[in-house]
């Protein structure tokens, strides 16, 4: 069996990609480019074929994402990860200090909330 035929078999076009995750083209290229996504397998004729690798990555980006890192931060966080096994010590930290951060906006939050409320009596 050929690696076209491996590849076919068990990734996805980046067209089937994109409508699985909400991501255009672009982002997913970009965030090949600038190396937060495994560049997929390659057929003869140029197409990308992503799988498993890429949807991990791709769940692993969006997490952080929505709770504030940068994609160099996701991007670091993850080589260590795939190096290490786990979180490495340093991402760790970055996610306590998030945690913390978020704490803290929410008590900012309630504190506002309860200014709103006196205005409204």
């Amino acid at each position: 069996m050929s690696i076209y035929s491996i590849v076919k078999c068990y990734g996805m076009k980046i067209s089937e990609l994109e409508k699985k995750v909400g991501l255009s083209r672009d982002t997913l290229r970009y965030y090949e480019k600038i190396g937060v996504l495994t560049p997929p397998m390659r057929a003869d004729n140029g197409y990308r074929y992503y799988g498993e690798t890429q949807l991990n990555e791709l769940a692993f980006i969006e997490r952080g994402k929505s709770i504030g890192f940068t994609l160099a931060e996701i991007r670091r966080g993850y080589e260590q990860y795939q190096t290490l096994g786990e979180l490495c010590p340093e991402f760790i930290k970055q996610l306590q200090d998030k945690k913390e951060l978020f704490r803290k906006r929410i008590s900012e939050d309630l504190v506002a909330i309860a200014e709103i409320d006196k205005m409204l009596e």
